[in-house]
């Protein structure tokens, strides 16, 4: 996933306000609409303690990382038809 967001692979891995900003609208597009099931998913809830603990340290890679295994994990329950798209 290549985005203007990305962390830098050199340098400062800091993020500008805007971009956690866009990057915790994407994770709640993909949140919002989300069955109670798969709100108490075992695997969804560390994706976003992933995410919150990322964004209280100020760890963009991180965040970003557990941001993508969230939008795949959720493609992935849609695709094989386990649950109907809810984004």
């Amino acid at each position: 996933m290549q985005s203007s967001w990305s962390c830098p692979t050199n340098g400062p891995t800091k993020w500008t306000g805007w971009d956690w900003e866009r990057a915790w609208q994407l994770a709640l597009r993909r949140t919002n609409g989300m069955s109670a099931e798969l709100i108490n998913c075992t695997q969804i809830r560390e994706f976003l303690t992933a995410m919150d603990e990322a964004f209280i340290g100020g760890d963009c890679k991180k965040f970003e990382k557990a941001l993508i295994a969230l939008l795949d994990h959720c493609a992935e329950l849609v695709n094989r038809g386990d649950y109907q798209q809810w984004w």
